[in-house]
């Protein structure tokens, strides 16, 4: 599961799945904290995706943001 950034200082890096220091993945359909769903696999993400949620993908140096089911590359 991957997704490549389109434009940008970073087009072109590749986000894979966060995880947080607990070693959970996150999951939302909102940005805010209060919202976040903590996930321990990445079948339980697509599952969460299937539901309409995003994840929080990061890379080195590149800051986590939400990515929708529709930009993910499985």
């Amino acid at each position: 599961m991957h997704y490549e950034i389109k434009s940008g200082k970073n087009e072109g890096d590749v986000l894979e799945p966060f995880k947080n220091k607990d070693g959970k993945y996150i999951v939302s359909k909102t940005r805010f904290k209060k919202d976040y769903v903590y996930v321990e696999t990445v079948e339980q993400i697509k599952l969460y995706l299937e539901k309409g949620f995003k994840v929080r993908m990061a890379a080195k140096g590149i800051s986590p943001s939400l990515v929708s089911s529709n930009s993910i590359r499985f």
